[in-house]
């Protein structure tokens, strides 16, 4: 994840305000996954931004389906 400006091929979504830009390759990993759920932890042992592929809603990365940064 990182801040970036659009480029001709890649897909924009908004969503609650916040436009997310990505790749077509990401585009397709997400869409083949059933969506990306981006949460933000904030506990005393982790703190940061949690990216887990699949509708599921819920912070659990014990699949390894997601990533944090921070």
């Amino acid at each position: 994840m990182a801040l970036d400006e659009p480029k001709d091929d890649d897909s924009i979504v908004e969503n609650s305000g916040i436009k997310f830009v990505m790749d077509a390759q990401t585009t397709d990993i997400v869409r083949q996954s059933g969506g990306l759920t981006i949460d933000y932890i904030d506990e005393s042992y982790r703190r940061g931004y949690m990216l887990k592929l699949g509708a599921s809603s819920d912070s659990d990365c014990s699949s390894g389906g997601c990533s944090g940064c921070g």
